[in-house]
């Protein structure tokens, strides 16, 4: 691509960069790291500056118990289902390195493998979804209607 398609595109993209957010969301600045997901066709996407505080987000998208993690530290960020046995849980938001608190059952996961590694649901695997640390313009590009987490959800 040459340098005046790719300044083409770029111009084009701001123009409708504020159109890519759900309405009540603002959408991230250009370049600013998120992380997508997509669920059966609902695309969002979790700014990185999120997680300065804490280390999970809980989520619901279309029905579905969700939980995004990312840990700065260790460059990781992954996304599960957060419901076990038929039942959904819930996270702390805090991390020590990869392992977080589930508050509904008293577990700890690690949320780099999905497994809980100690507590009432020991052994017990949560189910992973696709989830990808990309820029917010990537992300839009390829999701023009993604929505973008606010932080307003549970």
């Amino acid at each position: 691509m040459t340098p005046a398609v790719r300044a083409a595109l770029w111009g084009l993209f701001a123009l409708l960069a504020p159109a890519f957010a759900v309405a009540g969301q603002s959408a991230p600045a250009p370049g600013q790291p998120v992380i997508g997901l997509s669920f059966r066709g609902a695309h969002r996407a979790y700014p990185l500056t999120l997680f300065t505080d804490r280390r999970v987000v809980n989520d619901v998208i279309e029905s579905m118990e969700i939980a995004v993690f990312h840990s700065p530290e260790l460059g990781v960020a992954a996304a599960w289902f957060r419901t076990v046995l038929g039942e959904p849980i819930e996270f702390s938001g805090t991390a020590a390195g990869p392992v977080a608190d589930d508050l509904t059952t008293i577990t700890h996961w690690d949320l780099t493998t999905g497994v809980a590694v100690k507590g009432n649901l020991q052994g017990q695997r949560l189910v992973g979804l696709p989830a990808t640390l990309i820029s917010w313009d990537g992300w839009a590009a390829l999701h023009p209607n993604a929505g973008v987490y606010s932080g307003t959800e549970p």
